[in-house]
């Protein structure tokens, strides 16, 4: 299903032709007749029924269809059942919510997961919490106004933009209020005229935020220092979605969506065209650092006929729902226990799995902290394997929003670039139909650097597509085949490596 994107170059247009019409009366409709947002809106991030009868199915190669736990159908109860506590969270009241490590959120998950693993036929499942090295900035609460004017037309009131979201470290001390400034293209932007105003700069991710990091920081702190008393990101997607991203702009910056930003940008366009003020707008934010929180890892074992250990990790933590990030990772960790909890299924080495805490979290990385509270056990690791955005769909961002038959192709990671894993992962996407882009790499970014000092082998698939750290990443976004490509894929990589010389895995 195609969704149409507001852009930067339509809202220019629109100034362009208001800008040759005669300004509008006084009596004319409110904000000149724009429909204001009301509120949060996720994007299509299902496919539609064509598209869906296009799925692939998943691959069962004969001998494997009574590996019942691996089917995506058992696996997507368990990521609805993650996603869950992070909306709890958000029920309770909070307007910044997920699996936040050092928050009840992600101590239910974590207890949970150990629940789980137990009943999975797991041994030794243990809770271990661990103290923050760092002090955590949180948003309590916040809002982003645009302040009405009868300039703008009989009846304008105020509108809150509700997918404003701050970036973290922002500060506000009161309210600020001031005019908008509309300033290009992040990576691109004018300083000109910022001083003393909210400066509002434009992205446009081809795939998710995080392509973007730099050139926004970049640009954000730029508009800081040039006398911007606030940056407004406007994060050009589908639907209108909180997004969690940018951090340390140097002074206070937020977040918009898709659609609060299409309304501020042909407000404003109208506005000039009309002769009318300047849009103003209204930003506050209550934001604290906290310190002394408490994070969890869980971990449990499953002896092999080896005592070498193969660790199987999946990050618990998430912002907002985190569907694909990482209720699928967390899903199908627990998948694989079930698989391995069986006798029969039993691995030819130890398989040691990790629910991880503080996976986004200064001073809370869980890796980091599982290694030296199981420096012992882990010592006799081989191989790490990491689970995390494993079956979401894949979705176009531009030139429209589309929804595809597939998921997102991942980076593939080996950190050695051991030619037995290169091959068996090859081998196991070709049987398995697992998607991931072609060239495999020894970049291994996120929960893998924790477990570097183990100095063996790690090993992932990972992509950050448009839904990536926004509220848009529900459960309806994650594929039930791609769930089962997953956990057959990663069985039959996890069954090889188990049964490989040692010498192979780490050459």
């Amino acid at each position: 299903m195609k969704y149409p994107l507001p852009t930067l170059a339509g809202a220019v247009a629109v100034l362009a032709l208001a800008a040759c019409s005669a300004p509008q009366p006084a009596s004319s409709p409110a904000w000149f007749g724009l429909t204001a947002p009301t509120g949060l809106v996720a994007p299509t991030i299902s496919p539609d029924a064509a598209t869906a009868a296009a799925i692939p199915k998943a691959v069962v190669p004969p001998g494997e269809v009574a590996f019942t736990e691996l089917e995506g159908a058992r696996i997507k109860p368990d990521v609805e059942k993650v996603v869950g506590f992070a909306e709890q969270m958000r029920k309770a009241g909070n307007q910044m919510w997920g699996r936040i490590s050092g928050f009840p959120s992600e101590a239910a998950t974590a207890d949970w997961v150990a629940g789980q693993l137990r009943a999975a036929g797991v041994q030794d499942v243990k809770v271990e919490t661990y103290s923050a090295s760092a002090d955590f900035w949180w948003p309590k609460s916040w809002e982003a106004r645009v302040l009405g004017d009868p300039a703008y037309g009989a009846g304008s009131k105020d509108v809150l933009l509700a997918s404003a979201m701050p970036v973290s470290r922002s500060q506000i001390s009161g309210t600020i209020t001031a005019p908008v400034v509309f300033v290009g293209e992040a990576g691109s932007v004018s300083s000109d005229g910022v001083a003393g105003k909210i400066a509002v700069e434009h992205t446009r991710p081809a795939t998710g935020a995080y392509s973007d990091r730099a050139k926004v920081r970049e640009s954000s702190a730029a508009l800081i220092k040039a006398g911007a008393i606030a940056v407004l990101n406007w994060v050009e997607q589908g639907g209108n979605m909180h997004v969690f991203d940018f951090g340390n702009c140097g002074g206070p910056c937020f977040n918009i969506g898709g659609e609060d930003g299409r309304f501020l940008a042909e407000a404003s366009a109208r506005a000039k065209a009309a002769g009318a003020p300047p849009l103003r707008m209204s930003l506050k934010l209550d934001a604290e650092m906290k310190s002394g929180l408490t994070a969890r890892n869980v971990i449990g074992v499953i002896p092999g006929a080896s005592s070498e250990i193969i660790v199987v990790n999946a990050h618990l933590d998430s912002w907002y729902s985190g569907a694909g990030d990482n209720a699928d990772g967390v899903a199908v960790l627990l998948a694989l226990a079930r698989h391995y909890g069986k006798p029969a299924n039993r691995p030819a080495r130890t398989l040691v799995f990790v629910g991880s805490g503080g996976h986004h979290s200064p001073g809370m990385n869980g890796p980091g902290n599982l290694l030296p509270a199981n420096a012992d056990l882990l010592k006799k690791a081989v191989l790490v394997v990491n689970l995390e955005h494993l079956a979401q769909f894949e979705i176009q961002a531009v030139p429209t929003w589309q929804v595809h038959a597939t998921e997102e192709p991942k980076n593939f990671g080996v950190s050695n670039m051991s030619p037995f894993l290169v091959s068996t992962v090859k081998a196991g996407v070709a049987r398995y139909g697992f998607v991931i882009k072609p060239e495999i790499t020894n970049s291994v970014p996120g929960d893998l650097g924790g477990y570097a000092p183990l100095n063996v082998a790690r090993i992932q698939g990972i992509h950050s597509g448009p839904l990536y750290h926004t509220s848009g990443d529900q459960p309806a976004s994650i594929s039930t085949a791609g769930l089962e490509r997953a956990a057959r894929f990663y069985r039959y990589v996890i069954d090889e490596a188990a049964k490989a010389p040692a010498a192979e895995i780490n050459p």
